[in-house]
């Protein structure tokens, strides 16, 4: 046995090492999130962000737009790195969301898009192009927003386009009898760190992101100005459906970039860093 023993001792050291690098990987991306969050991962910061350098450096401003049950902690390390860089960033609570997802029970779809549309509007009286950067289903507010209204570029963070469950169409009604669901927030690939969404979602909610997805869907067609599109590959809560469907429908250039490492809430995951730095890439070639 001691010879046998022997004859793996290079398997099991090529074992430890490929664990002690993965558990290395796992806190140094740990350790970067609680610096650019500026603190533990559990102490969520859901305020809003509405930030005009002076004198202004950009001709560009950021609009950022978070997720479905999810708030801007999500998107801080996106404001963080622009704000740094001294762009004008606006980064709304949309209606419902970052209280109780009691709260997200009787908000529409309508004031979802109301919320990111002012700010939207606070940039755009500063006289600046607006970039608009959303994930999940800020994208799809991002989408609808960059269709109607003037833009420099959208960013688009595995987005929200195509229902995941043919049920969602029929929400309205189950909502009746079933007020609430299972959580859908926190579908990141490192372990330990959560984006802080609503333990619950609203049935009546989910219904009302059926419906802006599907009034989204038909603006694709009329998107004008350059768009971002980044895919986890390890999303659990967005399908391929929604990529597909968006790719086969833009008529504008698309810069497509896969994030190999992190599952659907990519900006607190392990391709963070590369996300920031591929989203800081395309807003400067807008803003030259």
């Amino acid at each position: 046995m001691s010879i046998f023993d022997n004859s793996l001792e290079p398997l099991k050291r090529m074992r430890r090492k490929a664990r002690e690098r993965r558990l290395l990987a796992t806190q140094n991306v740990k350790d970067s999130l609680a610096r650019r969050l500026e603190g533990d991962q559990e102490a969520f910061d859901h305020s809003p962000v509405s930030f005009s350098p002076d004198p202004a450096q950009h001709s560009v401003g950021i609009l950022l737009v978070h997720g479905f049950t999810g708030s801007p902690h999500s998107m801080r390390p996106l404001a963080q790195r622009f704000m740094e860089l001294g762009y004008a960033v606006e980064m709304p609570v949309l209606t419902g969301h970052a209280t109780r997802w009691q709260d997200l029970r009787d908000s529409t779809y309508q004031q979802w898009l109301a919320s990111a549309e002012r700010g939207y509007r606070r940039l755009a009286d500063q006289g600046l192009q607006v970039v608009v950067i959303g994930m999940s289903m800020g994208g799809t507010v991002a989408t609808h927003l960059s269709a109607r209204l003037p833009v420099a570029g959208t960013v688009l963070i595995n987005p929200y386009m195509v229902d995941v469950n043919p049920m969602m169409r029929h929400a309205g009604k189950v909502s009746k009898v079933l007020p609430m669901l299972k959580a859908i927030g926190s579908d990141i690939a490192v372990p330990g760190v959560s984006e802080g969404a609503y333990s619950l979602v609203p049935t009546a909610a989910v219904h009302q992101l059926h419906l802006l997805g599907a009034e989204t869907r038909a603006l694709i067609p009329q998107l004008k100005s350059p768009v971002l599109y980044l895919r986890s590959l390890g999303d659990h809560t967005v399908s391929d459906s929604s990529h597909k469907y968006f790719l086969e429908h833009c008529s504008v250039p698309v810069e497509f970039r896969w994030l190999t490492r992190s599952y659907h809430v990519a900006t607190l995951d392990y391709d963070a860093e590369y996300l920031l730095s591929t989203v800081q890439a395309f807003v400067a070639s807008l803003n030259h």
